[in-house]
């Protein structure tokens, strides 16, 4: 009896590169495609992301498209953790049993690394915004009915996911002091400082009732939802990178959708959006998620502020950087309201303002302490 075919053999060494990790598996490629039936498609690349994955356009004779992921195994040492393809797959399934648009998965090779799924083009959000393909308060409150959808039709127990609380999405809140403090300041920071700085945040966060809990996207912003004119109402809302999905607090996704750090949203806008969102809501409702909406915005920003520091100096990677001037500005305006007055008083204490930019050098990683996040 003749023995099965066997799948081609990566050839690899544990010192390569991400790239040349991709680059090494192409005859694995080929012959998921072959299995699939899309051997004879040809093959675009359509970007990549930070999680060590990439994206081709797959398109066959007759126009036919999808798109290929091609990403780390689960397991894999190179894998990021909170990525993973099973969470993927299991995640845009979720998503699509309750109404919402996420792509529609065709095949898959998880063992190797390899998603096959439906085509959402290249229009995103972002991109229709500034192209007016579609206006941006269409764009925005499309982005927000489907946040809506997300909370009235996501129950609890449906799918098993991270808690946010006991991420590190939430511990990244110390990056400020971590990161940006020293850097603004030109000193190591000194003992005690980030105790001080999470005793301001539990401290306000004890004066709060209990936080509405539910389904978070985590990475909720206007790059990763995908412009799909062809379909109606929500279903015109293409969702992706969902992956990193948690189960937290509700206000933290419109948060991240509302004040983003690579968009400058009016704050009108802003304010209308949150009127749209908590429509349905009884009066404490209402108030309760608007102060853990002030709360997570914020400690959103001062996450943020501190991880653009830490990229340009652990990683190299200063392009965001450009983004400093308006999450600071955000922090600025959200220590304005009273919820956030101890941690106002903190950054009083501390001598930060917000108004510095630091400037990056070879020198600034001289000032970052050894246990910073």
């Amino acid at each position: 009896m003749p023995k099965p075919k066997s799948k081609p053999k990566q050839s690899a060494s544990p010192s390569m590169t991400p790239i040349e990790w991709f680059n090494a598996r192409h005859a694995l490629r080929a012959a998921f495609l072959s299995r699939a039936g899309w051997g004879d498609a040809t093959i675009h690349p359509v970007g990549e992301d930070s999680a060590f994955r990439r994206y081709v356009r797959l398109k066959k004779p007759d126009g036919e498209t999808r798109v290929l992921m091609e990403a780390m195994p689960d397991g894999h040492p190179m894998a990021t953790p909170g990525h993973s393809i099973s969470d993927f797959l299991r995640i845009s399934t979720y998503l699509r049993s309750i109404g919402l648009r996420a792509p529609t998965v065709y095949d898959t090779d998880a063992a190797e690394g390899y998603v096959l799924i439906e085509d959402f083009g290249d229009v995103s959000f972002k991109r229709a915004m500034e192209t007016s393909v579609a206006t941006r308060d269409d764009l925005y409150a499309l982005a927000t009915d489907a946040l809506i959808a997300l909370r009235q039709r996501a129950k609890a127990g449906d799918i098993t996911l991270p808690d946010y609380y006991a991420s590190h999405v939430h511990t990244g809140r110390r990056r400020l002091v971590d990161w940006y403090m020293p850097a603004a300041l030109g000193q190591k920071n000194i003992d005690g400082i980030v105790d001080d700085y999470l005793a301001a945040w539990d401290k306000i966060e004890k004066s709060l009732p209990p936080v509405p809990r539910g389904f978070l996207h985590i990475d909720y912003h206007f790059e990763n939802l995908m412009w799909l004119p062809g379909a109606s109402d929500l279903s015109r809302c293409g969702i992706l990178d969902f992956q990193g999905a948690m189960t937290g607090p509700v206000p933290y996704d419109l948060a991240n959708l509302l004040e983003d750090a690579r968009v400058d949203v009016p704050v009108d806008l802003r304010n209308a959006m949150l009127d749209r969102y908590c429509a349905d809501m009884a009066d404490d409702e209402r108030d309760a998620f608007r102060a853990w909406y002030r709360v997570l915005a914020t400690q959103f920003h001062c996450r943020v502020l501190g991880q653009f520091i830490r990229l340009a100096v652990r990683d190299g990677k200063d392009r965001y950087l450009a983004h400093l001037p308006r999450v600071a500005g955000y922090i600025r305006d959200g220590l304005n309201d009273p919820i956030l007055t101890p941690l106002a008083d903190w950054a009083k204490g501390a001598g930060l303002d917000f108004t510095v930019i630091p400037a990056i050098s070879k020198d600034t990683a001289k000032l970052i302490r050894p246990d910073a996040f």
